[in-house]
């Protein structure tokens, strides 16, 4: 199985070009056929933001209807019909026999997707057909052990200082550690903990999100 993080932009593709214009966020949560469900939030945290939004996909030619089923200050939930004269970005990718791990996030032109692939061949065939029919493919991880476990994916020594500073509560709200103490403990200085630490939250981050 092959795992790999792919941002996808595309000229006259609606969703693309709204979030290049308008300061918002678009994640997709489920997908029904051409509906698409999630929320919308304002980078700029200005509701003006979620309003022109909204205003702007309700013009768009390639959406049929959308809803708004709830209204937060920074977020709004949306139920969204579109109609395109093409393949979607996620029907590319089902057709290719891969699937997209949702959310779906879009935000600043580009569509971020975390997607699995069965085979090699399958990945081949899904960066073909992309590049085909979309503006702009950049794979930006890839990984060929998408159940890495924790251990896996980090060093030893990154995986000793993340799990000890978890137990010793440096995670926690207020921290019940600091870096002085835990050092020690460890026989290095605050430094080189502090280093260790970031690189693993650094790598940890790297292969959750699907977009920086």
């Amino acid at each position: 199985m092959i795992r790999s993080k792919i941002a996808i932009s595309s000229e006259d593709y609606y969703s693309c070009e709204l979030t290049k214009k308008i300061p918002v966020r678009v994640s997709i949560l489920a997908i029904n056929g051409a509906e698409g469900l999630g929320f919308y939030e304002a980078v700029d945290n200005r509701n003006e933001s979620l309003e022109k939004y909204v205003e702007q996909m309700r013009k768009s030619m390639q959406v049929v209807n959308i809803k708004i089923t709830h209204k937060s200050p920074s977020r709004y939930w949306t139920r969204v019909t579109h109609k395109l004269d093409f393949p979607s970005i996620h029907e590319t990718i089902l057709e290719s026999g891969s699937m997209t791990i949702l959310p779906i996030v879009i935000e600043n032109g580009v569509q971020y997707h975390t997607i699995l692939s069965p085979t090699p061949d399958a990945f081949r065939k899904l960066l073909k057909q992309l590049k085909e029919r979309f503006s702009t493919i950049n794979l930006r991880a890839l990984s060929s052990k998408p159940t890495d476990t924790l251990q896996e994916l980090l060093t030893d020594k990154q995986y000793e200082a993340i799990a000890l500073a978890f137990q010793k509560g440096y995670y926690e709200i207020p921290r019940k550690c600091t870096l002085e103490e835990l050092a020690p403990i460890l026989g290095i200085k605050r430094v080189a903990l502090q280093e260790r630490i970031r690189r693993a939250e650094q790598r940890i981050v790297e292969n959750q999100l699907v977009y920086s």
